[in-house]
């Protein structure tokens, strides 16, 4: 019986220390499984702070791109209007056959180019005429 009571006592310390090992090794791997935890939980954290700030950059981008495409709609409709009015005015202007009919009329009338005479010379010229005339 004492035999076996130290078998008892040993089978009990062996026992122990067992549960003290396996309670030790979960503990490191609860330990380990913890630090890995806030590792993900600080890496979630950095990623949604990046994140809202990627939101962020993106609205104001898009506000800009609002703001661009109303500044490029206003330049448009200044542009068409003003191309309206230019339309109009060509419609006033002159045409170029236009222009270059009045050029003709203008160097038939042009004094240094063509050869006008005066009523003096006319009268002269009729006088010889008719002096030619009455001599034959």
């Amino acid at each position: 019986m004492v035999f076996e009571k130290e078998k008892e006592a040993f089978d009990i310390r062996t026992f122990t220390t067992e549960i003290l090992n396996r309670v030790d090794s979960n503990t490191r791997r609860i330990r380990s499984i913890e630090q890995r935890l806030n590792l993900l939980e600080s890496r979630i954290s950095s990623l949604e702070e990046k994140l809202i700030d990627e939101i962020d950059k993106l609205g104001r981008g898009f506000e800009q791109l609002q703001l661009d495409v109303k500044a490029v709609s206003e330049s448009l409709k200044v542009l068409r209007a003003e191309m309206l009015k230019m339309n109009k005015n060509m419609e006033k202007t002159a045409l170029k056959a236009e222009v270059k009919e009045l050029a003709t009329l203008l160097d038939l009338y042009n004094p240094i180019k063509s050869s006008f005479v005066t009523k003096e010379e006319v009268r002269r010229m009729l006088e010889e005429l008719e002096k030619k005339i009455t001599q034959r």
